[in-house]
């Protein structure tokens, strides 16, 4: 008879609400590794702003408008490092949440698949002793055809 785990069932669902809850879980990475990528984009842009800007500066008289329009530049990039940092802060959370129900999970699964591999081995090993109970017997019937 081979082996059967009564709570397979049990197992398969386990196994499909830690792969919901992984599957949740992705997006919000990808949207975090977005959010850095862009907010690094930002951080560049205004170095190189401030460089140029600077460079300016000390080459030539620079019109006030110039000045200014780089200013407002730079002030508006300022304002979206902030407003991407608040996002990601928040996007943190939310996966720190997301990643506490995925674990939650996780832990459910490996539980049901540590009894169902205890369970394979006590079936494992009643099947080791009843072949070798087997063997015995048969051994023993030869031996005793041979002594008769």
């Amino acid at each position: 008879m081979p082996f059967r785990f009564t709570l397979e069932a049990v197992l398969g669902y386990r196994r499909s609400l830690e792969d919901r809850e992984k599957m949740r879980l992705q997006p919000l990475l990808a949207r975090r590794a977005a959010g850095q990528e862009e907010l690094q984009r930002v951080r560049d842009a205004q170095r190189h702003l401030q460089t140029a800007l600077h460079q300016e500066l000390q080459r030539a008289p620079t019109p006030a408008i110039a000045v200014q329009f780089s200013v407002a530049c730079l002030d508006s990039m300022e304002n979206r490092q902030t407003r991407l940092q608040s996002q990601l802060q928040q996007l943190q959370k939310e996966i720190a949440q997301q990643m506490a129900c995925y674990q939650q999970e996780r832990r459910k699964r490996e539980v049901l698949e540590s009894l169902r591999d205890a369970q394979l081995r006590d079936y494992r090993l009643t099947q080791q002793r009843r072949e070798q109970a087997r063997l015995d017997e048969m051994h023993l019937l030869r031996r005793g055809r041979g002594l008769a």
